[in-house]
C-alpha cells in the first residue's frame, strides 16, 4: 500500500466518527435545551419520567404542607430522617417516604373498619379509593396519592433509575404533607 492510498483510507476510516463528533459539539448547547422539556426518554428498557412527574405533581398538588410549629415532633423527625437518607440512597428515601404514607393510610382505614391496622387493609388495592369515599382525602389529594404510589413503583422496579436528590426530596415533601393531611383526619 502506497503513501496515497494509506491516507485515502485512513481519513475515509475517520469521516463518519469526526463528523458526528463536531456535530454533537454544535449541537450541545441547543439539545441541553431541549432535554428538561422531554415527557418521556427512553433508553432500552428504562424509562425517565421519574423526574418531570415529580415536579408536575408538585405543581398540581393542593395539600398544604404543615408548617413547622404545627407539625407534631414524630412528623418532623420523620421528615427529617427522610431528608438525611436522600444523601445515601434516592431510591431508600423514595420507598421510605411512601411507606410513611401507606402506613397512615392503613391506620385511618382500619379506624373505619373498626380493626387494627393489618397486611389485609395496607394491601387493599383501591385503599385511596376507600380514603376518598370516607371524606379523608379529596379528590385532587386522591391524584396525588395514586401518583406518588405510581412514583413509588417506578424507583422500586427500574433498575438503572438515576434519580437526583432534588426529585427525592420533592417527593419526600409531597409524602410527607399528605402524610400529615391523612393523620390529621
Amino acid at each position: 500500500m502506497d503513501a496515497l492510498t494509506f491516507i485515502s483510507k485512513a481519513i475515509e476510516s475517520v469521516a463518519w466518527p469526526a463528523a458526528v463528533v463536531l456535530l454533537a459539539l454544535m449541537l450541545k448547547k441547543p439539545i441541553a435545551d431541549v432535554i428538561p422539556l422531554l415527557r418521556k426518554l427512553k433508553y432500552k428498557e428504562l424509562e425517565l419520567e421519574f423526574s418531570r412527574e415529580v415536579a408536575e405533581l408538585k405543581a398540581d398538588a393542593t395539600i398544604t404542607t404543615p408548617t413547622k410549629e404545627n407539625q407534631t415532633t414524630t412528623e418532623t423527625a420523620s421528615e427529617n430522617r427522610l431528608l438525611q437518607l436522600v444523601n445515601f440512597s434516592t431510591r431508600a428515601a423514595v420507598m421510605e417516604a411512601w411507606l410513611e404514607v401507606e402506613s397512615a393510610a392503613t391506620a385511618v382505614a382500619s379506624l373505619f373498619w373498626d380493626a387494627p391496622p393489618n397486611e389485609a387493609v395496607r394491601n387493599y388495592p383501591k385503599l385511596g379509593e376507600y380514603l376518598f369515599q370516607c371524606k379523608v382525602i379529596n379528590q385532587k389529594q386522591l391524584e396525588t396519592f395514586n401518583k406518588l404510589k405510581q412514583l413509588r413503583n417506578k424507583a422500586a422496579h427500574a433498575e438503572d433509575l438515576n434519580l437526583s436528590e432534588n426529585d427525592a426530596r420533592a417527593y419526600i415533601e409531597l409524602a410527607s404533607a399528605l402524610t400529615a393531611h391523612i393523620r390529621a383526619a
